[in-house]
């Protein structure tokens, strides 16, 4: 695979394309032309605002009134998109381009719900199409290199190669490069990418992405570093707080990863994820006690972790209140039997455990 060397240069924003207008021929007086105009800008700030439904209710009149115009179509495929349902975007997507061929953010659109549906081979063939179209896109030429790495097709390293020629510093689509890069395993390269996006932006999401791939080719200490600097222009940003946490707690630095944790608890008290992973940092601490608080907490908001009562358990047991670890071993059996192994393992560990020479009995001891 190509090299992907690093450079700096001036920030290139990514494109992004407004729905357009009918075109004359389809529009019979002015007036027209500019209700239709207001009722798609009312429908692209209801779908930036989140409310997708009215979107879609304006969406679907502007086709009622005007089944010919193709931004009408491209419209509902766009709110189709943000809802999720991928049949309806291409359905859309392809009846906009049936009546304006060759439209990029039809065919953009097509090829990210192919893609999304798993249907990669389409999905390449349309956003192909839409580079051939309107090469200036970058975003036409990202998606054209993701699914060509996808597909492990040879092509990619021209791609990758075309993509640091014309788009060195567009920071979004060097991020998605390297979210695919990482989830191929390639981290060397996932990492080069993702450090690109860094230094041309700064953005949580892309420091959290290098860090990902630091940790994955072993390298915590420059991980953290990374993840402190962060966190220092992003104080309340719970995210950072975890992994800086999570990294630091691999490395052993116990009371740092706790220090790090505790603040942002405060300033989201209602994130599982944060309380998890205290409580791991407090039990490998040897404060049950904490971990007991924090593990109810997390159980309070995310019932169904099975992991959560499984370490609860443990705490408990530790603490010798071996009839509620009981109970909170049973839960996380009802909710997961393979957490069976790891129960029978703890309820038999010193000082206040359990030794049960039948697996059978001990199983059917835990059911409700």
């Amino acid at each position: 695979m190509v090299a992907l060397q690093r450079r700096r240069g001036s920030n290139v924003a990514m494109k992004f394309s407004r729905v357009p207008a009918a075109s004359s021929r389809e529009l019979t007086t002015p007036d027209d032309l500019r209700q239709r105009t207001e009722a798609i800008s009312a429908a692209l700030t209801s779908l930036r605002e989140g409310r997708v439904r009215q979107a879609e209710t304006l969406a679907r009149a502007l086709v009622d009134n005007a089944p010919d115009d193709p931004a009408a179509h491209l419209l509902v495929a766009t709110v189709a998109w943000q809802r999720g349902d991928h049949d309806e975007t291409q359905r859309w997507a392809r009846s906009c381009l049936a009546l304006k061929a060759k439209h990029a953010p039809a065919l953009l659109l097509a090829g990210r719900a192919a893609r999304a549906a798993g249907d990669l081979d389409h999905a390449l063939q349309f956003f192909r199409e839409a580079a051939q179209c309107a090469p200036e896109r970058a975003d036409a030429a990202f998606m054209t290199c993701i699914v060509l790495l996808e597909l492990g097709d040879p092509e990619a390293n021209d791609a990758l190669r075309d993509l640091l020629r014309r788009f060195p510093d567009d920071a979004e689509g060097w991020h998605e490069i390297g979210i695919v890069l990482h989830k191929a395993r390639k981290f060397e390269a996932s990492l080069v990418a993702f450090t690109r996006s860094a230094e041309v932006a700064q953005n949580p999401r892309y420091e959290l992405a290098r860090a990902a791939s630091l940790r994955e080719l072993g390298r915590l200490g420059e991980a953290v570093d990374i993840l402190r600097k962060a966190r220092a222009r992003s104080p309340a940003n719970a995210e950072v707080a975890l992994q800086l946490a999570l990294c630091l707690h691999k490395l052993g630095e116990l009371a740092a990863a706790r220090a790090e944790l505790e603040p942002v608890l405060t300033l989201d008290a209602a994130n599982a994820n944060l309380w998890f992973a205290y409580g791991l940092i407090c039990q490998d601490s040897h404060d049950p006690a904490a971990a007991i608080t924090a593990y109810r907490r997390t159980l309070e908001l995310s019932p169904e972790l099975a992991e959560g009562h499984v370490n609860l358990g443990i705490c408990l047991q530790q603490t010798g209140d071996v009839a509620a670890a009981k109970a909170a071993f049973g839960r996380a059996m009802q909710l997961r039997p393979d957490t069976f192994g790891r129960i029978a393992q703890a309820l038999s560990a010193e000082p206040r455990g359990e030794l049960w020479l039948d697996p059978e009995r001990l199983r059917r001891s835990l059911a409700p």
